[in-house]
């Protein structure tokens, strides 16, 4: 997220990576002019909607997804807060990174359910969508 401008032109362009506006989301460098922008990022989520929350607090069911954030450091990772299905009786709600890992497909960064650690999410900005069925290899 290099980039040169003022605060005004800083604000616009982490408005577009927190509304996803011609910025593919994923994981980005808070880094602007040479310096930390981590504190600019979370005031542009506050001032959109979002707000710190763990997993277990999102306000979602199976077959729904909210757009979160987790930032650390200088970083911020775009996810969802999802549920995952392994079985009729057997799933997990959690926070998945958009960005996977190579050569597995796994998500980057996966937070459970018990974790205490906070995201920023969005529950207005709530979404449908198929929720992963994840079906066991039985050799």
């Amino acid at each position: 997220m290099e980039g040169e401008g003022t605060d005004r032109d800083l604000s616009d362009v982490l408005d577009d990576l927190v509304l996803g506006r011609g910025v593919a989301r994923g994981r980005h460098e808070l880094v602007w002019n040479g310096r930390d922008a981590s504190a600019e990022f979370v005031e542009r989520l506050r001032a959109n909607g979002f707000r710190a929350m763990t997993v277990r607090e999102a306000p979602i069911e199976a077959g729904e997804r909210i757009p979160a954030f987790r930032v650390r450091g200088r970083t911020a990772e775009f996810g969802w807060i999802r549920w995952e299905i392994f079985t009729p009786r057997s799933r997990r709600k959690l926070f998945a990174s958009e960005r996977r890992l190579p050569g597995n497909d796994e998500w980057a960064v996966q937070i459970n359910l018990s974790s205490p650690e906070t995201v920023w999410a969005d529950p207005v900005r709530k979404e449908r969508h198929e929720v992963d069925v994840v079906v066991p290899v039985r050799a």
